[in-house]
């Protein structure tokens, strides 16, 4: 092995938005142009439906009233990093009308809510919350003209009460990193997964995607309170920042495509998937495979596959030689199913190195399919080595260093010249890529199409983030498919899961 130890530094891929304008940075890029899918030939309206107490969907109306004018930016010195929401009307960012119509609301029973913060048994509340929100999304699914996406404003006594404290404090005392994490600003994050992904799971077969929302999203003033002290550090980002974050995940689960990647015309077609395992709820410790699969678009596919085997070395999960078959052959045909064909090249990541029987599973499905051109990358969770930068920031995001023939390290997070600042607050890490099978594709290519993998996160207007969608989504994709039975076949769609 040869050591090279290029450094250089990628440029900020530019993304695609309404009548081919482009720009590197998600918020302009939408204030300028629009979404990539607006037409002047027809007006989109998306309808919201929403279900919570009376406080609550009160409250959240409001603040709707409130976003169709200009939210305010925060007072800072990068103008860049915090800019206004220009409102949420046709004149704004999306370009159509939120709509939320009287017949699309439903208030929660007050008694109903009791009945759940009365309950003892952690499990059992849980399942009564996710039964009271799942019997109002069915009743709003069967009217003539349903919501193309339901908002649950979640009343405070219910996130109190199904808030799972003991993951929370597993994570917010962490294991040893950074803590250098993209879901950091996320309010979902870490709390209540047991309860988000069951509500998710639940509501999938009524077919209207679903967006939680807490009261501290749309009203400053209020109050979670904590049973742990040391659990009071939630952030919550300022109020410009939450209409562009809210209002681009109702467009992008409506239907919407805010913006997608640019691909070189004289380019392959191609797509990225993503491996990753999950531990299933019904069979203990043992995991489960899910495949994520994402076009230039943004279009995420999901499909569940086999029981994982564990390594007997390092203990990583792996496929056996025909479930990495299946779940690229399966995987592919979803892929044809949407395009008509198959992609002329294929790249595949997985946070651990590709086991022999997996390359000889996924190399077989290529070959079935045609696919002649694929790589097979592997990006470890945490890198060995960090750069420094001279000075007090830490090194540019773009920044990459060749380690040898089949590695590369590259910066996702780090010094942003749009934002004239690092926006995180941790030193960031490098994400290392391992090629284990390249095809003609350039290291520079492979670089630059990751930094612009990062910027496919529909959950987050602000673009630089620290995976990958194809890495990223594993874990959003894994807390909801544990919860949907063997036998009984999981929505594809990929605005189901975020």
């Amino acid at each position: 092995m040869s050591s090279i130890f290029k450094l250089q530094h990628i440029g900020e891929p530019l993304l695609e938005f309404g009548s081919e304008g482009r720009h590197m940075d998600v918020r302009f890029g939408l204030i300028d142009h629009g979404p990539v899918d607006f037409s002047l030939d027809r007006t989109k309206t998306v309808k919201v439906g929403v279900i919570g107490s009376s406080r609550t969907v009160d409250g959240l109306r409001e603040w709707f009233r409130r976003c169709e004018s200009i939210v305010p930016a925060k007072q800072s010195r990068q103008p860049n990093l915090f800019p206004a929401f220009p409102g949420s009307g046709i004149g704004g960012p999306f370009r159509c009308w939120f709509e939320i119509d009287d017949q699309h609301q439903r208030i929660l029973a007050t008694s109903s809510i009791s009945d759940v913060v009365r309950e003892i048994a952690d499990e059992t509340a849980i399942k009564k919350a996710v039964d009271l929100f799942i019997e109002e999304i069915r009743d709003l699914s069967q009217l003539d003209r349903p919501p193309h996406v339901i908002v649950c404003a979640l009343p405070i006594e219910i996130i109190e009460r199904v808030k799972n404290l003991r993951i929370a404090e597993e994570e917010a005392l962490g294991s040893g990193g950074t803590g250098d994490s993209e879901d950091a600003d996320d309010p979902e994050n870490g709390l209540y997964e047991d309860f988000r992904g069951a509500l998710k799971a639940a509501s999938m077969p009524m077919k209207i995607p679903i967006q939680l929302i807490w009261p501290s999203t749309y009203d400053n003033s209020a109050i979670i309170k904590r049973k742990l002290a040391r659990l009071s550090d939630r952030r919550v980002q300022d109020e410009a920042t939450r209409a562009w974050n809210f209002f681009c995940a109702l467009y992008y689960k409506a239907g919407g495509t805010p913006w997608r990647m640019i691909r070189d015309r004289k380019s392959y077609d191609t797509t990225y998937l993503g491996i990753s395992f999950f531990q299933d709820l019904s069979r203990g410790s043992l995991r489960t495979s899910s495949a994520q699969l994402f076009d230039e678009r943004g279009e995420g596919l999901i499909l569940k596959g086999g029981t994982a085997l564990e390594d007997k070395h390092d203990r990583n999960p792996y496929l056996s030689r025909d479930d990495a078959h299946s779940l690229l052959k399966r995987s592919l045909g979803a892929y044809k199913r949407e395009h008509a064909n198959y992609p002329a090249r294929l790249v595949i990541h997985k946070s651990s190195r590709f086991h022999d029987d997996e390359l000889e599973g996924l190399n077989a499905a290529l070959d079935e399919a045609g696919v002649t051109m694929a790589d097979f990358i592997w990006m470890p969770r945490r890198s060995p080595i960090k750069l420094v930068r001279q000075g007090d920031y830490p090194p540019l995001r773009g920044t990459a260093m060749r380690v040898d023939q089949d590695s590369s390290l590259l910066y996702t997070r780090g010094s942003v010249d749009f934002f004239a600042t690092y926006p995180g607050m941790y030193v960031p890490n490098p994400l290392i890529l391992r090629c284990q099978r390249r095809d003609r594709t350039e290291w520079d290519a492979l670089l630059h199409e990751t930094m612009a993998l990062t910027k496919m996160n529909w959950n987050n207007t602000q673009f630089d983030g620290a995976l990958p969608i194809t890495m990223r989504a594993a874990r959003q994709v894994g807390e909801i498919l544990k919860y949907i039975p063997d036998g009984v076949e999981a929505d594809p769609r990929y605005r189901f899961y975020m």
